[in-house]
């Protein structure tokens, strides 16, 4: 028999080049019989290398390689699993070296286990006897081929292997030096490690002595260990009367179903088919286990999504209270959610708040026992352009070569570095000398292996017995870790829940918290109307920033053309917009607009499809469909739908004529039955799964409500969620103005490091400001509860410690205006730093003046800054401006000469504008031509400038430059642009407005002799007509005219408030 004993696979993170397949493919064609995985002290690749094993017909053997140590000597060396025993020894020694963080294993910990192991010590000496016979006087043990010989201990032969040739031997250097951080010595030719895997004739070449082979071949034979997969490992429900789990659970449905009053025959009917499915199948522990946690949650302050996935379309879940959606009214599949003909673990994921979901997994390993739970292991591998910048790095590429490396990989998921070299770019960077060609040759040999580990975002594994029983361990970044992936883990039979922090749950429970605390308000979002006018009017005009799963700028476009006006609508927005499904969207808001647009294949598709104005969305339609025309059960609907998406030709054609056969039994032609098959395939690919739609589309709709009715308690948690994103930030602030929320400053005794909701308004946080970091806050508001407000700015000065109180960071507080409502100027403050940091640092030198007196700081006042300058400084400390954007406050003091603002604009009417980006572009003809971004203050639109007119006012295009625009409207992609035709000054506007006059009109009467006394009642060529809009009769009258020339007409209009006058 010819054997490998020791293959370090890339498992071993940053240690080898083996791939799994590569080394077995490359073993079965060299006629090894069998193969040990020795990776060093972790067990990752087991279940890869034993089915790669298993399909190539080689035995696998199971080994860790490990350093043994005694505390004085120190030897590597090879534990291999003789029997399952021995396997679940090796996940427990595995796990037991990583949770402690050890290199070294201890001579106690393996003698403890080595019944079943075989031990085998590699380069061993006589130094080494003490630590050798240690062990030989427990254990089974080998020495290696290169050991000397030792008390007649047997010897294999056993060579590392860490690469896959000869020529691969370069890889292992530059994994170390990706490890370490280190640099290659490229003039080095790399030596040969003699650590590549081994080809039968090498082995033929061996001078070794026939013992050494026979002793391989029975180190191998006495070797029989089997990963056990699909076992029954499903934790047990201990239920409180001590009844069976299934008669508990049958109890606890039958009281849901009279909580919920639903004992109708309809419901009950439901319950009994999926009762005993579940028990059938054995889950019901599962199924107790998962409303067991639900219900801690509920009762501990934890908020919970209202469906677990697919498990919405399961009346038991509902009636469990695992979910909140009721999958009759919602017309969902259990069988969609739990097939009984294709037997796998049910899988219900459950979205917990972000910030409790620890609170829940505590209580889980409270329950259970930390050494009962674990997250999951997930890898981090060498992708194309990973590997590419981390090759070039060690072998020493600058910071411009290494970013030209990265331009010349497309930003594509899923792309190699032999696709992406197929550019004639990449090819010129290669070829550009022997260093860029040698780091190619090594990046593709390291693409793709595993780098790190990290943590599956959200599975936990439970057990009732320790886990190292079945899957080795190993510590994470958070806490336990299964060695084993996701899938690894499911396919032993671990029961693995799916627990999901959700941003929006938190943002949702907080607002229900302030609303009652505030207002006494209880909000009950599982009553609230799920019909609400003003919810369908707030999705239909696309506000719908900070809301689950409708934020984008392309599905505020589909809501708007759709005008949602039943929650049916929004399931049916979630579903179709994505890749696939997206080209429908057009068609399905054709036919909700012109229900008589809607036709069928069959008239039997109606029931099925009504909701949906004949398009297929959701995968239970698919299965419905395949029930009512086939009699298929919704499990064979089920299998049809899967293989469908999985597009397996040989599966599929079966499938068809199962179909077709089931349809003519059914009393439906063939031409109808392929056709409908035929319809059916097309959606298949892309059909999203209703339960999760219905799911997603209430967190969506229970946070349109809130921002609906409790606007300023909605802003002010996503603010809070957006601190540190600028953009939005700025866009919710935008779109809070707009709905007249008030925008309330940072204050030094309000504002926390969250964004606060008040009946005044939203008081912006301190941890928005930049250069008042978290600390500083934290400082803040503490010694604030701790003592009360501050009394005044140097009250706050005295207060603080110094690290808070650094110069930046009150010039920061100062210049947003957190000090506003003490009464004095922010250039008042400004200037009085100096003098206050100095009183404060004397005062701090006295322990009782400090305690007792506040001292008087003679501050002298200061003119405040102009109005400018103070928004340049809101806006560099915060992103935005708190009070009026400056082309606000500019349209404010020059409305007067008939300038418009976006939103009340029409076709070429003279719009008051800044221009906030330019994006240059050169036409097919080479012509320059420009995108941008024009910005009033309120609203933001997108401009178009053709070359023609972009080559008249190039030089014009600055940022933050006071414009007056003139342009046409139009519609491109759904979104509204203005062509742009002519661009003016706002003086030169200003100087034309006055030349042009025709008239002025007054809103208001005229009430001071200043005022009268400008009017003349004899008009003249050279004077200018005065008249006043009547509001209530909406005409005008003629009530004077005052001269025609520059002086006259501005002290006039100085008169009057620039709302109440009007240029025209």
């Amino acid at each position: 028999m010819v054997a490998h004993l020791n293959i370090h696979t890339s498992y071993d993170l940053l240690h080898s080049s083996l791939r799994i397949k590569d080394v077995v493919n490359k073993a079965a064609d060299e006629g090894y019989e069998a193969l040990a995985i020795t990776d060093t002290n972790v067990l990752y690749g087991y279940p890869q290398f034993y089915d790669a094993c298993k399909e190539a017909g080689i035995k696998p053997v199971f080994g860790m390689t490990t350093h043994l140590t005694d505390n004085l000597d120190t030897a590597e060396t090879v534990l291999l699993a003789r029997d399952n025993q021995g396997l679940e020894d090796l996940y427990q020694l595995s796990s037991d070296m990583q949770l402690e963080s050890r290199e070294e294993m201890p001579t106690e910990w393996l003698l403890d286990k080595c019944e079943h192991l075989i031990v085998i010590f590699k380069k061993v000496s006589g130094n080494d006897l003490s630590l050798v016979n240690a062990i030989a006087e427990k254990a089974t043990v080998y020495l290696n081929h290169e050991s000397e010989p030792l008390n007649d201990i047997p010897r294999v032969w056993m060579q590392s292997a860490y690469y896959l040739d000869k020529a691969d031997v370069d890889t292992i250097p530059a994994l170390h030096a990706i490890r370490d951080n280190t640099q290659l010595d490229l003039v080095k030719e790399t030596q040969d490690l003699d650590q590549h895997f081994y080809q039968r004739e090498e082995l033929k070449a061996l001078a070794l002595d026939d013992s050494i082979w026979q002793h391989t071949q029975e180190v191998v034979e006495q070797c029989h260990a089997e990963i056990e997969y699909h076992q029954s490992l499903l934790p047990k429900f201990d239920t409180p009367d001590g009844s069976s789990s299934k008669d508990y659970l049958w109890q606890l449905l039958q009281q849901g179903l009279q909580d919920k009053g639903l004992t109708t025959e309809q419901y009950e009917t439901r319950l009994k088919h999926e009762y005993d499915i579940i028990t059938t199948m054995g889950f019901e522990d599962y199924f107790l286990i998962v409303s067991d946690l639900i219900h801690y949650a509920k009762t501990h302050d934890v908020m919970v999504g209202p469906g677990g996935g697919s498990a919405a379309g399961s009346l038991v879940s509902y009636f469990l209270n695992i979910t909140t959606v009721d999958p009759l009214e919602f017309d969902l599949l259990f069988e969609r959610f739990l097939n009984p003909e294709r037997v796998t673990m049910p899988d219900i994921d459950i979205d917990f708040e972000d910030t409790k979901r620890e609170r829940v997994i505590s209580y889980v390993q409270e329950k259970y026992g930390d050494s009962h739970v674990a997250g999951i292991v997930t890898f981090g591998h060498l992708q194309a352009r990973a590997v590419a910048r981390d090759v070039g790095r060690i072998m020493g590429f600058d910071d411009i070569t290494l970013n030209e490396i990265s331009s010349l990989i497309p930003h594509k998921h899923g792309i190699t570095l032999e696709e992406a070299s197929q550019g004639k770019r990449f090819q010129a960077f290669i070829y550009r000398n022997y260093r860029h060609e040698k780091w190619f040759e090594i990046s593709k040999k390291l693409e793709g292996l595993p780098r790190h580990t990290s943590t599956h975002a959200a599975g936990i594994i439970i057990n009732n017995h320790p886990l190292h029983h079945y899957v080795p361990l190993v510590m994470g970044d958070n806490g336990v870790l299964t060695q084993w992936t996701m899938t690894e883990d499911e396919r032993l039979g671990l029961l693995k829940i799916d627990f999901l922090g959700l941003r929006n749950l938190s943002i949702i429970h907080q607002i229900i918290k302030q609303v009652e605390y505030h207002h006494k308000q209880h909000i009950d979002i599982e009553h609230i109307p799920f019909d609400d006018p003003k919810v369908f009017k707030l999705l239909s005009q696309g506000n719908t920033t900070g809301i689950f799963q409708l934020e984008s700028e392309g599905i505020r476009n589909v809501l708007k053309r759709l005008k949602p006006q039943h929650f049916e609508d929004i399931v049916a927005v979630t579903s179709l917009y994505r890749p696939g499904p997206m080209e429908e969207i057009p068609t399905y808001i054709a036919r909700r607009h012109d229900p008589s647009e809607v036709a069928y294949i069959h008239p039997d598709l109606k029931p099925i499809l009504q909701n949906t104005y004949g398009v297929i969305i959701y995968q239970e339609q698919i299965m419905q469909i395949a029930n009512r025309f086939a009699n298929f059960g919704y499990g064979e609907a089920d299998i049809l739908r899967r293989a469908m998406s999985k597009k397996k030709l040989s599966v599929l054609e079966s499938e068809r004529q199962h179909f077709i056969e089931g349809a003519h039994s059914n009393g439906y032609d063939d031409r109808v039955s392929t056709q409908i098959f035929d319809l059916i395939l097309k959606f298949a690919n892309y059909g999203f799964a209703r339960a999760h739609a219905v799911s997603y589309s209430k967190i969506a709709y229970i946070m349109a409500y809130l921002k609906v009715h409790y606007p300023q308690y909605f802003f002010a948690n996503i603010l809070t969620n957006a601190i540190g994103g600028g953009q939005k930030t700025k866009m919710m602030i935008d779109e809070a103005k707009h709905q007249a929320i008030p925008i309330l400053p940072p204050n030094i005794n309000e504002s926390y490091w969250f964004y606060r909701a008040t009946p005044k308004g939203i008081y912006l946080s301190l941890g928005a400001i930049k250069r008042v970091g978290y600390q500083s806050v934290k400082s803040i508001v503490d010694e604030r509860k701790a003592n009360g407000p501050f009394k005044d700015f140097f009250d706050f000065a005295r207060r603080l410690p110094k690290r808070v109180k650094t110069r930046s960071t009150l010039e920061a507080l100062i210049l947003v205006g957190a000090f506003d409502h003490f009464g004095l100027n922010r250039a008042t403050l400004l200037h009085s730093i100096d003098e206050v940091l100095d009183d404060v640092s004397d005062v701090e030198q006295d322990g009782f003046i400090f305690e007792t007196l506040t001292p008087k700081v003679n501050i002298e006042e200061k003119e405040e800054l102009p109005d400018n300058v103070l928004s340049d400084y809101e806006r560099e400390y915060l992103g935005f401006y708190i009070t009026k954007h400056p082309m606000e406050k500019l349209f404010e003091k020059k409305q007067q000469y008939g300038m418009f603002q976006i939103a009340n604009s029409k076709d070429n009417q003279p719009l008051l504008i800044q221009i906030d980006e330019v994006k240059r572009i050169r036409t097919k003809k080479g012509q320059n031509m420009a995108f941008v971004t024009l910005n009033d203050g309120r609203d933001t639109l997108d401009g178009v400038l053709f070359p023609n007119v972009y080559k008249k006012y190039e030089l014009d295009l600055q940022d933050d430059k006071p414009m007056i625009c003139y342009g046409k409207y139009e519609t491109r992609n759904d979104k509204l642009q203005l062509i742009v035709n002519d661009l003016v000054s706002v003086e030169q506007f200003e100087e034309q407005k006055m030349k042009q006059a025709k008239y002025l009109v007054v809103r208001q009467p005229l009430q001071n002799v200043e005022q009268k006394e400008l009017l003349k009642q004899q008009e003249t060529e050279r004077d200018l007509p005065v008249y006043y809009y009547n509001q209530a009769q909406q005409q005008i009258e003629p009530i004077g005219v005052i001269e025609r020339n520059r002086e006259s007409i501005q002290a006039f209009l100085e008169l009057f408030s620039p709302r109440d006058v009007r240029i025209v």
